[in-house]
């Protein structure tokens, strides 16, 4: 079996790239170990905010963004972008002044955020206790998607382009030969191919060290919690200090996305189901907060395992031996960055990039050698502030 590219993984950046390769006129195969969208992907929030204080980070958005679209055109609204706004609260001084900061940084990118005081935030969302409140950032256009939803129609356009996907076949390791990658070898079987975009989140640092080739990327859990109750028509929210997010799925429930945890954690050995006593903690605060939510509910959950980097850039482009490619160490904002893989594939084409990698490049990990290290920044979290700009 030969072909002109492998994808492993079919999460939502390897189904995407695999699309844009077909498109492109490569004969592709993805390589999944279980199904398609059968971790994080598929769990994912889908928040995707249309705004950033970085130019490489806003064109990644704005893609996602336009992509989202497209497939929304193209199915006649299986896909849609839900607009819903987006406010972030400070509750320290330090905070408000990187988000007054951040209007201004965004205003030079021709984002139209507004810095929000408290009594304005109180008058704009009564069902907000403001109290506490420093200031707040708020933009009008950011939205989400069914995270699950697009990861169907990605792979439908992937094999209507001539993709071949394959599930539950896992990859044992890379065949290089001289420095350049000649396939893999999957379920004892080689496939033959002179480029491999790894796509496989968490469990690609793992793939790849049973090949001797070292990703800098470190796993760690996300929980989300779906919360039943009247929330009066709440925008997602996010608290700076606390970094945690609140995102309405319908009027009568809300997903609750709580903060990184258990970093370090082993990709194949942890619990898909969030912590009841945690659960229960950022319920209680989530009604502090909104206090028409007092009589809410936790209706269900799951956590997921994610991958990131030690300066919490993720890792786009060639890596390792020539032919070698990834996109991988999201960090908690895969679908905002889904983009970032049409980038890949237009590297893998011999195409320009549509927009500046440089800073994102794999390749400044080069000859890393698997030491442990520690996060600089933390891992990325649907946030970005003006002290630790992470773009």
């Amino acid at each position: 079996m030969r072909y002109d590219a492998v994808v492993i993984g079919a999460g939502l950046p390897g189904l995407l790239a695999a699309w844009k390769l077909a498109e492109g006129g490569f004969r592709v195969a993805v390589l999944e170990r279980g199904t398609i969208a059968s971790e994080s992907s598929a769990l994912a929030a889908g928040h995707i905010p249309q705004e950033s204080t970085s130019p490489a980070n806003l064109a990644v958005l704005c893609r996602t963004r336009a992509i989202i679209d497209e497939l929304d055109r193209v199915t006649g609204g299986v896909v849609g972008f839900h607009v819903v706004g987006g406010l972030q609260m400070a509750t320290s001084e330090e905070g408000a002044r990187a988000l007054r900061a951040r209007v201004d940084q965004a205003a030079r990118l021709g984002v139209a955020g507004e810095y929000l005081e408290p009594d304005t935030i109180a008058s704009r969302w009564p069902n907000l206790r403001t109290d506490d409140l420093t200031g707040g950032y708020y933009t009008g256009t950011d939205g989400f998607v069914f995270s699950q939803t697009l990861s169907v129609v990605l792979a439908g356009m992937a094999r209507n382009a001539g993709a071949e996907i394959w599930e539950g076949c896992a990859v044992d390791r890379l065949a290089v030969d001289s420095g350049h990658v000649s396939g893999v070898v999957a379920s004892g079987h080689h496939v033959t191919t002179p480029r491999v975009l790894v796509a496989a989140g968490a469990w690609s640092a793992t793939l790849l060290a049973r090949s001797r080739i070292f990703l800098p990327t470190k796993s760690f859990i996300l929980q989300a919690i779906i919360v039943v109750g009247d929330h009066g028509g709440l925008r997602f929210m996010s608290e700076f200090e606390a970094g945690h997010y609140v995102m309405p799925r319908s009027p009568g429930a809300l997903l609750l996305g709580l903060p990184p945890s258990d970093i370090g954690v082993d990709a194949d050995r942890f619990s898909r189901h969030p912590d009841p006593e945690t659960s229960t903690e950022w319920l209680g605060l989530l009604r502090r907060r909104v206090p028409s939510l007092r009589d809410a509910r936790v209706a269900g959950g799951w956590a997921g395992v994610l991958a990131s980097t030690p300066d919490a850039w993720p890792l786009v482009g060639r890596f390792g031996p020539e032919g070698l490619f990834v996109a991988t160490g999201f960090g908690g904002g895969g679908v905002q960055r889904l983009a970032t893989a049409e980038a890949v594939a237009q590297l893998m084409l011999d195409q320009e990039p549509f927009y500046d990698i440089h800073a994102q490049e794999a390749l400044r990990f080069d000859g890393y050698d698997g030491a442990p290290f520690e996060f600089r920044e933390g891992p990325f979290y649907y946030t970005e502030t003006v002290a630790t700009q992470l773009w």
